[in-house]
């Protein structure tokens, strides 16, 4: 009986893995929050080599069948000085482009949806960049149309704590929202075709930026309040709002925003381990070391929890709203099972063929709906 089963399931397993490699042969996997860049700048990581720490180099890259990656640039309100936001900022994105142009036979600035479709014709990845934080410019817009020109293409309102244009999620609330020169900011940066990201601000400022904003905004790495009721995910009735005028939530990987239980003790450990990562300054083997003994302090979280919380938002709001913003190398390491780093998206492919999603519905997730508001953005900026 055993041997008749797995020989009637032999034709459908082959089945799944031509359509697996077919898909995997075209499909473009675009991810919307990478910090891999401080590292270039602050250790001297190279792009083209091979590393068995951190979650992404361009041997990665190619295994996991990546084809754009928009890489964060950041620096955290608490860790640095307000006279040290815009140079490191402008620091971090200099060491991107360096390190791009470094390895120009393997990937490319995109500053466009059409130069991210070029760049994959082309054989290369195409690399895009953010910006963290309204705090990093400076509060000037035209050092932010700078920043445009250098190829940001999305700037987050506000990270950990409040920036003068929104409340952080994580922070005292101060404007009730949106202040009015974030709604200002949000004018500019439609007329420039920049991309407004949603995620770390509180439900109020999202709330206020999709009103305020004539084109579709994204959250760049957030995960689902509804599965795990941590304050750095998005309740329901938020993500529907996103999606309500075209935007997409990018699932962010962090495990202990997949997980409650994981988060409980990460956030409950999170004082001494800063602690002793700061006391270990600039040892990197040192901090990895300590983030590592800490992660594995945290309950285990399968990559089947990541999958979770792509499904309720493509149930919740439909499948053109939901995308990838891992958080790689933003998150201490602290990634699912399964999910390791960027070598490992088509295990998401793989996952969502499983979950019953069609061909046409996992590349969207997978890539496709992040362009799309993209070029939307582009679109509204040229009108």
């Amino acid at each position: 009986m055993r041997l008749a089963l797995a020989l009637l399931t032999l034709p459908l397993l082959h089945a799944q893995d031509a359509r697996l490699n077919t898909l995997l042969k075209d499909i473009l996997i675009f991810d919307a929050h990478i910090d891999t860049p401080r590292y270039f700048l602050d250790e001297g990581y190279k792009l083209d080599e091979p590393h068995s720490y951190y979650e992404l180099d361009l041997p990665r890259l190619r295994q996991g069948h990546a084809g754009a990656v928009l890489f964060g640039i950041y620096a955290q309100p608490q860790d640095f000085q307000p006279f040290e936001w815009l140079p490191r900022s402008l620091e971090v994105l200099d060491a991107l482009h360096q390190e791009v142009q470094r390895n120009a036979a393997q990937i490319e600035f995109a500053y466009s949806a059409g130069d991210i479709a070029r760049i994959r014709n082309s054989g290369k990845i195409a690399a895009l960049a953010s910006l963290e934080g309204g705090h990093l410019f400076a509060g000037s817009q035209r050092v932010l149309r700078n920043f445009y020109r250098l190829g940001i293409r999305y700037v987050t309102l506000a990270h950990f704590r409040n920036s003068a244009y929104a409340d952080s999620m994580t922070d005292e609330r101060k404007h009730g929202g949106l202040s009015p020169h974030g709604r200002d900011l949000i004018r500019e940066m439609n007329r420039m075709g920049m991309m407004v990201d949603v995620s770390h601000i509180s439900d109020e400022a999202v709330l206020d930026a999709v009103r305020t904003s004539a084109s579709p905004v994204i959250a760049s790495h957030s995960s689902v309040k509804a599965i795990a009721p941590i304050p750095r995910n998005m309740p329901d009735e938020i993500i529907r709002a996103v999606a309500s005028k075209g935007g997409v939530i990018c699932i962010n990987f962090h495990a202990g925003y997949l997980n409650e239980a994981a988060y409980n003790v990460y956030i409950g450990n999170r004082p001494k381990r800063d602690a002793e990562i700061k006391a270990a300054g600039k040892n990197w083997e040192q901090v990895r070391r300590i983030q590592r003994r800490y992660f594995d302090l945290m309950p285990p979280v399968n990559v089947k929890e990541l999958l979770r919380h792509i499904d309720h938002v493509a149930k919740l709001a439909g499948p053109d709203h939901v995308a990838l913003g891992s958080d790689f190398d933003g998150i201490s390491g602290m990634v699912p099972r399964g999910m390791e780093d960027v070598s490992k998206y088509p295990v998401l492919v793989k996952g969502l063929m499983d979950m019953g999603y069609n061909d046409a519905g996992i590349r969207k997730i997978m890539g496709t709906n992040l362009v799309r508001v993209m070029r939307e953005n582009e679109r509204r900026a040229a009108q």
